[in-house]
Order: C-alpha cells, then sequence, then structure tokens
C-alpha cells in the first residue's frame, strides 16, 4: 500500500537545491574516501551518515517510503565499505532521485493515496446504479470529482480555498493548463447533472446520464493522477 507523505511547505526548486546539496557533500566525503583507501575515521563516518539520513528524509517526503529510491537507499550495502554501507551506490540513487524529481517523473505519492479511496467511492456509484439509485451515485460521484479536484490543486501549489467548489477548482486548474478547455466545458456540462441530483431535479437527468458522468470523472482524475 502506498505511504502518504508527510506536510512539505517548499516549492519545487528548494527542493531540487537541498537534492543538489546533499549530492555535492556526497561526492565530497567520496572523494575523501577513495584518497583515504576507506580509513576516514569517525568524523567520516558521522558525515555519511548525516548525508545519508538526510537522503532519506527527503525522499521519504519527495517520493513516499514505498518508492524505490527510498527503499534501494535503505538497502543499500557491500562489504568492506563503510559499516556496510555503499556510498558510492547509494550517491548514485540520490543523483537518480533528485535527476527524477527535478524533470517530472517522480510519482505524487499522496494523489496515489486518493487515487485508491476514489476508487473505492467510484465502486460504490457503481454499485448504486446497478440498484438504480441515480441520484446517490451523482452525489457520489460529484464529491470525488471535488476533492479530486482540489488534491490536484494542492499537489500543483494551486490556491484552493476551503469553500471553493467544482467550479472554482476547475476554473483555477485550467488557469494554469493542468486542464484543457474542453475539459472544463465537460466538466462544467457534469457539473449542472449533479446539481440537479443534490437539488432532487430527478427528472432533468437519467441513469445513463449518471453513468456518463461516473465514467467520465474516472477518465479525468486518471489523467490527472
Amino acid at each position: 500500500m502506498f505511504q502518504p507523505r508527510a506536510t512539505f511547505n517548499k516549492d519545487h526548486e528548494d527542493i531540487v537545491q537541498k537534492y543538489m546539496r546533499i549530492v555535492k557533500d556526497a561526492g565530497e566525503l567520496l572523494k575523501e574516501l577513495d584518497r583515504s583507501k576507506g580509513g576516514i575515521g569517525a568524523d567520516g563516518t558521522r558525515r555519511w551518515f548525516s548525508i545519508r539520513t538526510s537522503a532519506l528524509n527527503l525522499i521519504s517526503r519527495t517520493a513516499g517510503e514505498s518508492s524505490i529510491y527510498y527503499r534501494a537507499l535503505l538497502e543499500a550495502h557491500a562489504p568492506n565499505t563503510m559499516h556496510g554501507q555503499a556510498p558510492s551506490v547509494s550517491v548514485g540513487i540520490i543523483e537518480a532521485a533528485m535527476t527524477d524529481y527535478r524533470e517530472g517523473f517522480m510519482a505524487d505519492t499522496k494523489l496515489l493515496v486518493s487515487a485508491e479511496v476514489f476508487t473505492d467511492f467510484l465502486v460504490q456509484a457503481e454499485v448504486l446504479l446497478e440498484h438504480d439509485y441515480k441520484a446517490a451515485a451523482a452525489v457520489i460521484i460529484r464529491a470525488v470529482l471535488e476533492d479530486g479536484l482540489r488534491r490536484v490543486c494542492l499537489s500543483k501549489g494551486i490556491e484552493a480555498k476551503d469553500r471553493a467548489g467544482v467550479d472554482d477548482l476547475t476554473q483555477a486548474l485550467t488557469k494554469q493548463n493542468v486542464l484543457t478547455a474542453l475539459q472544463k466545458k465537460e466538466i462544467d456540462a457534469k457539473r449542472e447533472l449533479a446539481n440537479a441530483a443534490v437539488h432532487g431535479r430527478f427528472s432533468e437527468y437519467t441513469k445513463q446520464d449518471v453513468v456518463a458522468f461516473h465514467e467520465f470523472v474516472q477518465r479525468l482524475l486518471a489523467t490527472l493522477i
């Protein structure tokens, strides 16, 4: 199961710079290790574990403890190295994490956890539809859509007020080019259906409309998350 990240109030460039400092410090220590044939003493050992611990903390916050980077760094070891650790291998792992984060290839584990939750709720909506409870299903789907958009805003560093609804969130995401104009238009149309369900205007939509709403939200969140 994916592990959620701790709250991390730093922007992208700050995090990249922190990765770079860790890699630089580790690289300098590696050079000392090479020159001394592995005998850098207690101070070097202390510095290495400080670097490694800082890297594990940063990776856990940016990629999660279940990520390949965190697990590989945690398990990196080799005989005849600094207390069982393999600094050169570990630095390579940290560099890979930094590069993938900087280039946008690191999965957002917080969103992945959300995706699992959304799937559970969408399954509930599907069951309700099978039993012809179209209004209840539409309300659940709308809630998933709103929460999903809010989480994407937070993930992208886009301000989302506590009382912001689907319309506000959609506008914010479209303005930042996270959503396309076509996606916004589809969300606006589906939002009208959801509003009708919430306010008991059952004659304004059909079960098939809710099925289409369900499929749309599944596709949209799969694209965004």
